[in-house]
C-alpha cells in the first residue's frame, strides 16, 4: 500500500499528538492501554526508519563499541522516548513544582539525545 509522502513521513508525530490528547482529557485505563498502544507504535516506526536510513554504519564485530555501551542496542535506541513519555506523565498528571522541574529536565534530555542521533547518523558533509 502506498501513502504519499506527507501522511507517511508524518504519521508517528500524528500518533504522538492523539496520545498527548487523549492523556490530557481523559482519565480511564482503556485510554491509558490505547495511549500506549500508540506511543510504542509511533517510536517502534521512527526507530525502525531511523535503522534503515541511517548512514553512518558501524561494523558488527567492533569491539571498541561492544566494550564502550553497556547498554543493549535496543534499549539505547528507545531511552530517548522513554524518558519523554515519563517526562508527559508527569506534567499532565501532577501539580507538583519538584516533580514538574524533573519532568522538564526529562524531555531536554530527551531532545539532547534525539538531537545528538539524528546528527550523528548523518552523512558527513564532504569537500568535493
Amino acid at each position: 500500500m502506498y501513502y504519499p509522502k506527507f501522511i507517511y513521513e508524518n504519521l508517528p508525530y500524528a500518533y504522538f499528538l492523539v496520545c498527548a490528547y487523549l492523556l490530557a482529557f481523559y482519565d480511564s485505563w482503556p485510554v491509558f492501554v490505547s495511549v500506549g498502544l500508540l506511543y510504542c507504535a509511533g517510536c517502534i516506526t521512527l526507530v525502525t526508519r531511523s535503522e534503515y536510513r541511517r548512514v553512518d554504519r558501524r561494523k558488527s564485530d567492533d569491539d571498541n563499541f561492544i566494550k564502550k555501551n553497556k547498554l543493549p542496542e535496543w534499549i539505547y535506541e528507545y531511552l530517548p522516548y522513554g524518558y519523554f513519555a515519563v517526562a508527559m506523565v508527569i506534567v499532565l498528571k501532577t501539580t507538583s513544582s519538584a516533580l514538574q522541574f524533573i519532568a522538564f529536565c526529562l524531555m531536554i534530555l530527551a531532545l539532547r539525545n534525539l538531537l545528538f542521533r539524528m546528527n550523528n547518523r548523518r552523512k558527513a558533509k564532504s569537500l568535493f
